[in-house]
């Protein structure tokens, strides 16, 4: 398979899209879209149909959504990672096992052609003994430039379903996942706390919070500590800022927690505002640690440069 001169780059995730058309020879972003069109929406709409299979019912919404983006690029070749090769997705791929490499080989792919439009390279997740993942494997690939300088190490890659990607030797090795978004996200919006948090301006004030919860949840004592935010508030008149930025502390703390300290270098990757949280939470609990922190531009570049380098693999082996 010959390399196009341009590609359409799909993140899929399971609440939103993101499609960016890259010139092949830059990485160059030409044009770009978004949508909330997530594959857990596509598939509940899909659920209501009765005469059409599900990889017809995705590929005829995600032709949908190109259309988008300028014609002159709406037949290009769609290169696909995230919860599209689920089972709520647009075809059910097997997780590719660990280790595999940072380039991506060991990684499973299905080319579909001869379509009514655009070709399609879906990619498969990554599958550990008691762990998967869909979409972070192309970030990490993405990455492969950064991580091959360090023999050794983690890459954190904070969310609502954080993952700890562990690396040695030009390999990933392992990984964990935390739910520390998403429980953030439950007990701030829809638990008794939801009236005890409430996010301010960041001030010397927050960071004490915060780094009071960080060390509580690093000591393992998340389910100790939850229900004095609402305490505090009740009976000593804390902010609900301060109550934002102590489950926050308390959340990455026990997160982090879990690390063992033997690692050579821990390299970050997230965008704002978790960077900034983060990076304050490394530093505190893991000062004799190397840190590296990537930031928003890499962000924003490295699932298309995984993409592309999935593409690259792909086209030699047709």
């Amino acid at each position: 398979m010959k390399i196009p001169l341009t590609f359409i780059s799909c993140d899929w995730g399971t609440t939103n899209i993101r499609l960016k058309v890259i010139e092949t020879e830059t990485l160059n972003v030409l044009a770009n879209f978004a949508s909330n069109a997530g594959v857990k929406t596509v598939y509940q709409e899909y659920l209501k149909e009765t005469q059409i299979e599900q990889f017809d019912y995705f590929y005829n919404t995600l032709i949908g959504l190109i259309d988008n983006l300028p014609v002159a690029y709406q037949n290009n070749l769609i290169v696909i990672s995230g919860m599209a090769s689920s089972s709520i997705g647009m075809f059910e791929m097997d997780y590719a096992d660990i280790p595999f490499s940072i380039t991506g080989k060991g990684l499973h792919w299905k080319l579909f052609n001869n379509l009514t439009s655009s070709d399609v390279l879906l990619i498969s997740g990554v599958r550990d003994v008691v762990d998967v993942m869909r979409g972070e494997e192309a970030q990490v690939i993405g990455l492969n430039t950064t991580i091959t300088k360090y023999e050794k190490g983690i890459l954190i890659l904070p969310g609502t379903h954080s993952k700890h990607v562990y690396f040695d030797t030009n390999e990933i090795v392992g990984f964990k996942t935390y739910m520390t978004g998403e429980l953030f996200e439950l007990l701030s919006k829809n638990s008794i706390l939801s009236n005890s948090v409430n996010e301010q301006q960041w001030s010397t004030v927050s960071e004490k919070a915060f780094l009071k919860g960080l060390h509580s949840g690093f000591r393992k004592e998340l389910t100790a500590h939850l229900f004095t935010i609402r305490a505090n508030d009740i009976l000593n008149g804390t902010s609900k800022n301060e109550g934002f930025y102590f489950l926050s502390g308390l959340l990455i703390g026990d997160e982090l927690s879990y690390i063992e300290n033997d690692n050579e270098q821990f390299i970050l990757f997230t965008c704002s505002p978790l960077l900034k949280l983060y990076e304050i939470a490394l530093a505190e609990l893991f000062p004799n640690q190397k840190h590296q922190i990537l930031d928003d531009a890499i962000e924003t570049n490295a699932v298309v440069k995984g993409h592309f380098s999935l593409l690259k693999m792909v086209s030699k082996l047709n």
